[in-house]
């Protein structure tokens, strides 16, 4: 096995961002457990141990011997509103702990809760795209991609309107962490003061209760055990990042996927009732969710021949799993009818996305609708042309221009 390949990797260089899955193609032939180096959030750049064959990576997310609570030098502390989300959060927490806060956060996105939602999306996108003109050119994503999923969330986690209007700032600002432009200085002060806002929402939710996901933190309760205010504040910003970034990206990608592939989105448009399967493809296609948090072996581990010591950090390589020509017939074909599609795009097991339903909901609505008005939308730029914003593991455009028509 060579083991010099993870170490000329360049995570975040304009060529690995712009196409990563050769690279990954590479990785599962001869390194499938590769160690690198990758830009790790507030940890900075950190070694860790990349797997990226697909059954590797299912059995890395289910294996009771990997840990979520991440390790961190006693050298680097890390601020109270970073541990809010990471290491307090529900997806920094071990399996039993983790067990533990889905269960009190289960009824957030509740059958019931979840019902209600269609009409809604189809409200919002169907508001959004009639501010739009056939011929008009627009950033799609910033239009329309990323508005769908701030609104549908403000309105779930705040019943009051003005909350409603805050939060969705709450959602911009926790997004631009996964990529920050700012200086720590800056980012901390916003990060400070959005923890304050839910603080005082939670307070209010006390006092007066309402029909939206806030109460439910507020009131959940298993058996005696209830969340703390840290344990909510932590659950609101994954529910945001988990959710808004996750969801507008994978609606541009997707809408950018069919308009580089005119058979599968003529396809769609002949048979719209393959939207389901569309979405799926596009979760597994389009990389869009690169990989989990960390994880941390509690023993020595071998695997194909690489020794992972006790407490290093590993992650799965989701995009690169969801390629793998074992699984996946084809699997560099972008294929909207593809049967069966076992992407792991939303992880496995005890570390399946919560927001799953939801996510699959808005982009199904999302690109349902946008086709159904400007059925002959193209892109206002060549392919090649299209930008994909520095971000190691997430895959996401700095734009998306399209032409409406």
């Amino acid at each position: 096995m060579d083991t010099s390949i993870g170490a000329s990797i360049m995570w975040d260089s304009p060529a690995m961002v712009a196409d990563p899955f050769a690279v990954y193609e590479r990785l599962r032939r001869e390194a499938p457990v590769c160690r690198t180096r990758m830009r790790m959030g507030y940890l900075g750049d950190a070694d860790v141990y990349a797997l990226t064959r697909y059954r590797d990576c299912v059995d890395l997310v289910t294996d009771e011997r990997m840990r979520r609570t991440a390790e961190v030098s006693e050298s680097l502390p890390v601020p109270k509103v970073f541990q809010l989300l990471t290491t307090d959060s529900m997806i920094g927490k071990d399996q039993l702990e983790q067990s533990r806060l889905r269960k009190l956060a289960s009824r957030t996105f509740s059958r019931k809760a979840i019902a209600r939602m269609p009409d809604r999306i189809d409200a919002i996108t169907g508001d959004l795209l009639g501010g739009f003109s056939p011929g008009q050119r627009i950033d799609l994503q910033a239009g329309y991609a990323v508005p769908i999923p701030s609104i549908v969330l403000s309105e779930m986690v705040c019943a009051d309107e003005a909350d409603q209007a805050r939060f969705r700032d709450v959602s911009r600002i926790l997004n631009a962490v996964v990529a920050p432009q700012d200086g720590i200085e800056q980012m901390m002060a916003r990060l400070e003061s959005t923890v304050e806002f839910v603080r005082e929402m939670i307070e209010r939710r006390r006092a007066e209760p309402a029909d939206d996901i806030m109460t439910v933190l507020v009131d959940a309760n298993w058996d005696g055990d209830t969340l703390s205010d840290d344990e909510i504040v932590a659950m609101v910003f994954l529910l945001v990042v988990a959710d808004s970034e996750s969801t507008y990206s994978l609606i541009a990608n997707g809408v950018a996927a069919l308009l580089t592939h005119p058979d599968q989105l003529d396809l769609l448009k002949t048979n719209p009732n393959l939207i389901g399967s569309a979405v799926e493809e596009i979760l597994r296609f389009t990389g869009t969710i690169g990989s989990t948090e960390v994880f941390y072996p509690q023993e020595d581990i071998e695997l194909h021949g690489v020794v992972i010591p006790r407490r290093a950090r590993v992650i799965p390589l989701l995009a690169s799993a969801n390629r793998d020509p074992s699984v996946f017939d084809d699997p560099d074909t972008f294929d909207i009818t593809r049967t069966p599609n076992r992407h792991i795009a939303f992880s496995k097991g005890t570390h399946f996305c919560l927001g799953a339903k939801l996510a699959r909901m808005e982009t199904c609505i999302a690109i349902t609708n946008l086709i159904k008005r400007f059925p002959d939308i193209r892109l206002a730029v060549e392919p090649a042309e299209l930008q994909i914003a520095r971000v190691p593991i997430l895959r996401r455009f700095t734009s998306l221009p399209v032409v409406l028509n």
